[in-house]
């Protein structure tokens, strides 16, 4: 089957390809690229994110892949977003972490569960331990299980270790 012009210039991206590209464009750049793809002209992207279309066109001249990023997203956007979540996640943190200083005892003691959460892990609450240790019927333990109760060994570890011993 012949190839058509069409197809002759249409280059498929794998997803390695893309995130080379966007490896190389500025967070400003991913910006317009991304907005690109809601847009079908250049100037239209730029000015919704407030930037310059003799931007682009500088950002063109000078080797920038715009063009081939554009094309790149239309067919793996996922890649774009988490090089974007990457690049930003310090300043998130920076929000994120701001919020401590906040007058709002309630807001801070919030970002500072979060944090501590994010870190440790969400605390073990009580009463999921208490319903479990309440509602054990020993009968169903193993010898074995039995005894490492008897000699201190946490419940929990006991119950969950396969095989009881």
């Amino acid at each position: 089957m012949a190839q058509t012009k069409t197809d002759e210039n249409r280059q498929e991206y794998t997803t390695e390809d893309l995130q080379a590209l966007i490896g190389r464009l500025t967070t400003d750049q991913i910006r317009f690229v991304v907005a690109r793809q809601e847009f079908s002209k250049d100037k239209e992207a730029a000015e919704e994110i407030r930037i310059s279309p003799n931007t682009v066109k500088d950002w063109k001249y000078k080797g920038a892949p715009i063009d081939e990023a554009v094309k790149a997203m239309a067919r793996d956007g996922i890649v774009v977003a988490k090089e974007l979540r990457r690049r930003n996640l310090a300043k998130a943190m920076a929000v994120k972490v701001a919020g401590l200083d906040e007058e709002d005892a309630r807001l801070r003691q919030s970002v500072a569960s979060e944090i501590v959460e994010w870190e440790l892990g969400k605390a073990t609450q009580k009463n999921e331990v208490n319903s479990l240790v309440k509602n054990l019927d020993l009968s169903t333990l193993s010898d074995a299980q039995l005894q490492r109760l008897a000699d201190g060994e946490d419940v929990l570890s006991v119950l969950t270790t396969q095989g009881g011993g």
